[in-house]
């Protein structure tokens, strides 16, 4: 497994697009596939936020992790976000969504942020098990979600490689 910014693999927007509106389009009512298409576009980025990661095998899409400025409409004043965190259901239980995960966060870390948040429908346990805190249980359209949060520890070994390409 392989981990790369999307904005070196954009063959894989659209997939990636799709998986994500299949999985949370009940979180965006009215968002369509092309404006999900859109968004991820927008979180290509290579250093700040907003950057996508994925995990891939070979030409094989696995999964995929996101840095966000913003994520949730209704907390503007906290960045940045870990977001997107998904792995394709034949490749679950493998640690790809964990590896993703702390991926962003070695990722924030170096580029200067310490802290992180998340909103999650379902996925508390998973989280905590990595380190995040819940902070609040709250509804986001009309979904019950749990906020939380993720401080990186400072002077960490964690070192973080992103491969880049260039693509000329």
């Amino acid at each position: 497994m392989q981990i790369d910014l999307l904005a070196d693999r954009p063959e894989f927007v659209h997939a990636l697009a799709e998986w994500h509106h299949a999985e949370w389009a009940y979180l965006r009512p009215g968002e369509t596939l092309g404006g999900r298409i859109s968004r991820i576009k927008a979180a290509c980025g290579r250093r700040e936020p907003s950057v996508t990661f994925i995990a891939t095998d070979g030409d094989e899409l696995l999964g995929s992790a996101m840095l966000l400025a913003h994520d949730l409409d209704t907390r503007p004043e906290w960045s940045p976000w870990l977001a997107g965190v998904f792995t394709a259901p034949h490749f679950r239980r493998r640690g790809i969504a964990t590896r993703l995960s702390r991926h962003v966060v070695a990722h924030a870390a170096d580029i200067g942020y310490a802290r992180l948040y998340l909103y999650t429908p379902n996925a508390e346990t998973f989280y905590a098990r990595l380190g995040w805190i819940s902070f609040e249980h709250a509804t986001f359209n009309g979904a019950d979600i749990t906020l939380m949060s993720h401080d990186e520890a400072p002077n960490t070994d964690v070192t973080l490689a992103v491969r880049t390409r260039n693509r000329s």
